[in-house]
């Protein structure tokens, strides 16, 4: 196993103060950041003083990156991975790259931090055992209808872009009226708020769609069944 290593680092999702000291003891320690956008990354380390060069690598990029990354780990470096916010490789880029470093032989550690999923999870109040993670819903139209036609067995969590909610309720109260769902926008924000209701209550409640959303729909039995 190589010495060198390449670390994959979680960062706040919405309130700055969540950013562990691991983590900012990691950037700091580090003789590189590859991030998915330098311009949000810039903000986070101008505000912990971590003057470290950044370097883009984004989803879209992500493999090529592979070889760039490779290179300066060869050279006795160390490398960090941070997105825009929250963990990487959590409906983010980050995993990708770290499972081929690892192919690679190089040692690879992940330092926890803040998830949108963890933290909405937190909000609901009952205990859920089971769940599914669907990630950011389909960007088609024609594929949230399917993916809302299915029939549930267990709840599913999925997060979704503030352009494409209020489209995602509006299916909702076509092909399940009576599904039960729970809400939340902009978490650990001051804007932080939380919805729970069906799509026709949602559709009228939410005052504005702006915001980074997760969502959970319950299955098609009431949600104290399924959380047990």
């Amino acid at each position: 196993m190589k010495e060198a290593q390449f670390y994959l680092v979680g960062t706040p999702i919405g309130n700055l103060g969540d950013i562990s000291l691991r983590a900012i003891e990691t950037l700091k320690a580090v003789d590189l950041i590859y991030c998915e956008d330098t311009r949000r990354s810039q903000k986070l380390l101008n505000h912990f003083e971590i003057k470290k060069k950044l370097i883009s690598a984004p989803y879209f990029r992500e493999r090529k990156s592979v070889g760039l990354v490779e290179e300066v780990l060869r050279s006795g470096q160390r490398v960090a991975y941070i997105t825009d916010a929250g963990m990487p490789g959590v409906s983010d880029p980050g995993s990708i790259l770290l499972g081929e470093i690892r192919k690679l032989g190089y040692r690879v550690e992940v330092i926890g931090g803040p998830s949108a999923l963890t933290n909405f999870i937190g909000l609901l109040g009952v205990e859920l055992e089971k769940f599914e993670f669907v990630g950011f819903l389909p960007a088609k139209r024609a594929q949230r209808e399917r993916f809302f036609s299915e029939s549930l067995s267990i709840p599913k969590i999925f997060f979704e872009s503030p352009h494409r909610l209020e489209s995602s309720l509006l299916i909702i109260q076509e092909k399940k009226p009576l599904a039960e769902l729970c809400l939340a926008k902009e978490l650990t924000k001051i804007s932080e708020r939380f919805y729970e209701g069906r799509a026709t209550s949602l559709l009228k409640s939410i005052e504005s769609w702006k915001g980074e959303w997760v969502g959970l729909i319950w299955p098609d039995e009431d949600k104290d069944n399924a959380a047990s």
